[in-house]
């Protein structure tokens, strides 16, 4: 039986937590201190190690980070994982990091370092005298202070004692000045030791991961809802209008059954005509709402693919359109919905608008899908002058930004009087979607498939 790991309780935790602080605050104080008493060292060498500045800037530099390390403070290395550090050392000079941090690191220490010096120096001293007064006075050399007439001596121990707490302040100043200027030199060396640009670039890729995150489930919100819409129309108005459009032929068929007599002729006959109405008015809604339904979700686009709802889109086209389709099965099996859908409904767009406003005679459809994307090339001979650039072009660039939702580009070439060209190229999986969304999607085409063949010969009609 394993015993479980025992778990501190707050009370339990608060003295661990006064002990690391404390043991940091000692490590500061300490540091500090050794760079106070190496002031004078440091300034003799001083103009030795100018002559050298680009071998002892960046050994300095990476004492000054190793130690902070030491005491907890986010300090990267300036040398890269597995550099040598000799080669490190000589061409570190030559690298900007040396002037934008290095440099500035060690003449900050050493401005900080100066006024540890002597501010330290005169609290160190201020302490000493207040602890060694009471051994030091006596009669024959008594320690006088000037404060005035009359003038204060001390001879000895028993005059000199009220210096204790005055050595007491001292050793509490000296502490403080020594961990504020340690807790400076840290925050400096913190500052100048991140890679401002990898920091920038990452904080960068964390906000784009986030926006497409966000973009994606969007996407897959307005693809869910666009085929909800697309399912309960085609389930739901357009099984009920069919059924009306049959019990309106079977309302007719008895109609046209009744006995013919001089009495009742003329109300079976306008009866006959207002069945034949209500069944044009139901057949009509029907056509409608099955444009509706093809505009929102085309259903060969779901259970066939891309390729197959070019051509049955060419097909109903108000103008001659000619389908080209280089790619494998396999390749064009690959192609997610999203990328389908927006690919399709911009090639529709792009053939309305060929029929619409250049007054093209005919058009014509190329779809080239590889491992690695797919591109749609739409051209026709009208009279072109298409540019997203134009302030009326609302279509064509809103047709870009759905192309660019997906990772795509939207080419546009229009010369006037030279036909229009529009070249759609897209990855076969949008930059947010997973690749195991091709399998999900496959899925869902079959299944789409099995419920078209198991409808009822209603929904045929």
């Amino acid at each position: 039986m394993t015993a479980m790991p025992s778990i501190a309780s707050p009370t339990e935790r608060q003295p661990l937590r006064w002990y690391r602080r404390r043991r940091r605050w000692i490590g500061i104080i300490s540091w500090e201190l050794l760079h106070a008493a190496l002031w004078i060292p440091t300034f003799l060498l001083l103009i030795p190690m100018t002559l050298l500045f680009h071998l002892t800037v960046p050994l300095a530099a990476a004492l000054e980070r190793v130690v902070a390390r030491a005491l907890g403070v986010d300090a990267p290395s300036g040398r890269k994982e597995g550099e040598r550090k000799t080669p490190w050392l000589l061409a570190r000079v030559a690298h900007g990091e040396f002037w934008r941090q290095d440099l500035p690191l060690c003449l900050g220490g050493l401005a900080l370092s100066t006024a540890s010096f002597f501010l330290g120096g005169f609290f160190v001293l201020l302490t000493g005298t207040g602890f060694l007064a009471p051994f030091m006075a006596s009669a024959e050399d008594p320690i006088v202070f000037h404060l005035g007439d009359p003038e204060v001596r001390m001879t000895g121990p028993g005059t000199a004692w009220p210096l204790v707490p005055l050595g007491l302040v001292g050793l509490a100043l000296t502490a403080g000045v020594l961990l504020g200027f340690g807790m400076l030199r840290l925050l400096l060396v913190e500052a100048l030791s991140g890679e401002r640009q990898a920091q920038h670039i990452k904080q960068l890729t964390a906000e784009v991961g986030h926006l497409t995150a966000s973009r994606a489930t969007l996407m897959d919100a307005f693809e869910a809802e666009r085929t909800r819409i697309e399912r309960d129309l085609h389930d739901g108005a357009q099984q009920d209008l069919v059924a009306l459009a049959m019990s309106l032929g079977g309302l007719r068929l008895a109609a046209q059954s009744l006995p013919e007599d001089e009495d009742t002729a003329e109300s079976r006959t306008a009866l006959l005509e207002g069945i034949d109405a209500a069944q044009d008015r139901a057949e009509a809604a029907l056509r409608d709402l099955r444009e509706t339904v093809r505009g929102i979700r085309p259903a060969v686009l779901s259970e066939r693919g891309l390729a197959p709802a070019l051509r049955d889109l060419a097909g109903r086209a108000p103008l001659p359109i000619s389908v080209v389709v280089e790619a494998e099965e396999a390749d064009l099996a690959r192609i997610s919905q999203p990328v389908a859908t927006v690919v399709y409904f911009a090639v529709a767009e792009a053939i309305t608008n060929a029929a619409k406003h250049a007054r093209a005679g005919r058009a014509a459809v190329a779809l080239r899908c590889t491992g690695t994307g797919l591109s749609a090339v739409v051209t026709d001979d009208g009279r072109g002058g298409a540019d997203p650039e134009r302030e009326n072009a609302t279509g064509l660039r809103g047709m870009a930004q759905r192309v660019e939702s997906i990772g795509g580009h939207l080419e546009v070439s229009s010369p006037d009087g030279g036909g229009t060209r529009l070249t759609i190229t897209a990855p076969l999986t949008p930059p947010w979607g997973g690749e195991g969304r091709e399998d999900e999607q496959a899925g869902e085409r079959q299944d789409s498939a099995a419920q078209t063949q198991g409808l009822s010969p209603a929904s045929e009609v």
